[in-house]
Parts: C-alpha cells; structure tokens; sequence
C-alpha cells in the first residue's frame, strides 16, 4: 500500500526547490574539502635551495612530528576536524525532516558557521609571516585555493540551511522557527 503524503507534511530541505541547490553546494564543498587538505599547499625555500611542498594535512602531521602538539592541534582543529564536523552536520541538517530539528541543532549550525575562515586564516598567515625572509620563504600553491573555495561553498551552505531553517512554515513548538 503507498502512502499518499500530505502537502502540509514536513519534508527535508533537500527535497525543496530551494534545498536542491543547498545540496549541490554541499556536495562541491565535500569533494573539494578532501583536494583541498591533499593537494599541496604551501611551497617553502630555505636558503634559496631547498625547498618542499606541503599540503594542509601534511603541515599539521609534520608538526605533531616536531612534537609541536598546541599548534598541530590547532592547524589539525580548525584546517580538518572543523570543517569535516561542519560538513557532516550539514548534511545531517539538510536531510532532516525539518519538524525533527531543534533550535539548539540550528545554534550550533551558526556557532560552528562562526568560525568557518579560521582554518583558512591560520595557513595565510603561515603564508604571510614567511614572505619576503631572505632565509626562509612560502608561497601559496593549488590547494590552499581548493580548500579556501571548499570553505566559501560550505560557508554559503550553511546560510542557506540557516535560512531555510527560519523560514521553514509550519514548525512544532520547539522546532526550529518561534513566534515572535
């Protein structure tokens, strides 16, 4: 026997007009995230002699090698743990019925939404501060601009689950949208 679904019942973001194009950002944000951690990121020269490719995931791996733990794990949180859990619950959100959300899910969305240019921050400045040494010199390479586009499209995702959520017609007490 089918079931027959009601136009008033919940639906998940991604099964809206509006949620499909929320999906699509989404699954460019995860396929470039990955390229973006991998691809090398960052070439470094020391006395105009040697020099090394880095990706993002190799610096913050090469500096728990160094046994430098506060800043591998600052490099690790906010360039790979923090954007993969952002991803991961944005997907959760996306395909959530949206009567199913609280509005403690959504906070979190936005907390986590907050800190989204931090992880690209930390890899500028690394950048940045070696420029122009005559000893020491880093230039930028492809996946620091594949990880910063895979940040911009998952920061883009995230208002528009945000937005959607607000906008959402029909919430439960509890839910996402509150009277005002």
């Amino acid at each position: 026997m089918i079931r027959k679904r009601s136009k008033n019942a919940p639906r998940a973001l991604a099964s809206t007009q509006a949620g499909q194009l929320t999906t699509a950002l989404l699954v460019l944000a995860s396929c470039l995230l990955p390229l973006g951690l991998l691809l090398p990121a960052m070439k470094t020269t020391q006395f105009a002699f040697w020099s090394e490719q880095t990706s993002i995931l190799g610096f913050g791996i090469g500096l728990l090698g160094a046994e430098e733990f506060l800043l591998a794990i600052v490099v690790l949180g906010f360039s790979v743990a923090f954007p993969t859990l952002k991803l991961f619950w944005m997907w959760r959100l996306q395909f959530s019925r949206s009567n199913m959300l609280s509005t403690a899910q959504v906070k979190w969305l936005e907390m986590l939404g907050k800190w989204s240019m931090a992880d690209v921050l930390i890899v500028a400045l690394a950048v940045f501060s070696y420029r122009g040494n005559p000893v020491f010199s880093a230039s930028p390479l492809p996946g620091i601009y594949v990880f910063s586009i895979a940040i911009i499209l998952a920061m883009l995702a995230s208002g528009r689950i945000i937005r959607q959520l607000h906008n959402n017609q029909g919430a439960t007490p509890g839910s996402v949208n509150h009277p005002a």
